[in-house]
C-alpha cells in the first residue's frame, strides 16, 4: 500500500505501518528506518500504540491511516519527535477523534500545532469528514493551547476534561 507522507513547513507526517508500530511497542525501534527520539516514546505512547495494534489487526489496510499513528518528523534533523493520529474511521455522524504526543524536547515550539494543522488539512480532504473531536484533561495546558491554536472550540466539559470540536462542514 502506498502511504502518503504529509508535509508542512518544518515537518513530515508519515503514517506508520502495523509492523512499524509493533517495533515501537516491542522496543525494537532500530528496525525502523527513521530515527525516533527516545523521549517521544513515553509509557503513555506505548500504551496507546498497543491499543492501536489491536484495532488495526482487524481492519482493512486501506483505512489504516485513520487508525495508525503518524510519526511527526522534524525536517531539520530527520528525526521522529512525536506521534499524532485518529482513533478510527469517521463515525456515522462524520467525526473522528484525534490524539497526539510530542517529545518534551520539542514542546512550546509550535511543532504540535503545525502537525495537527497538517493532519486536519488531510482529514478535510475527505468529503464525508464533517470535523474532528478531541478530549483533553483540563490540567493539560499544552494540549488545550494546541487545540485553541488550531481553531477547535470547547463543545462540552466535565469536571476533569474539555471536549473539543472543529467543524469543517
Amino acid at each position: 500500500m502506498d502511504r502518503k507522507v504529509l508535509e508542512s513547513e518544518r515537518l513530515l507526517l508519515k503514517p506508520l505501518s502495523y509492523n512499524e508500530l509493533s517495533c515501537i511497542s516491542e522496543n525494537e525501534i532500530y528496525n525502523i528506518k527513521i530515527i525516533i527520539e527516545l523521549e517521544a516514546i513515553s509509557n503513555f505512547v506505548k500504551s496507546a500504540i498497543s491499543k492501536k495494534l489491536v484495532k488495526m489487526k482487524n481492519v482493512n489496510e486501506n483505512i489504516h491511516e485513520w487508525y495508525t499513528y503518524w510519526l511527526i518528523i522534524n525536517k531539520d534533523n530527520q528525526t521522529g519527535i512525536g506521534f499524532i493520529g485518529f482513533k478510527g474511521v469517521l463515525s456515522e455522524n462524520g467525526y473522528s477523534e484525534v490524539g497526539y504526543s510530542i517529545s518534551p524536547n520539542y514542546r512550546n515550539q509550535n511543532f504540535m500545532t503545525e502537525a495537527l494543522d497538517t493532519l486536519l488539512k488531510w482529514a478535510y480532504g475527505f468529503r464525508k469528514c464533517k470535523g474532528i473531536i478531541a478530549k483533553v484533561l483540563k490540567t493539560n495546558i499544552g494540549s488545550n493551547k494546541v487545540l485553541n491554536n488550531c481553531n477547535f472550540k470547547v463543545d462540552s466539559s466535565t469536571e476533569q476534561e474539555d471536549n473539543y470540536i472543529i467543524e469543517f462542514r
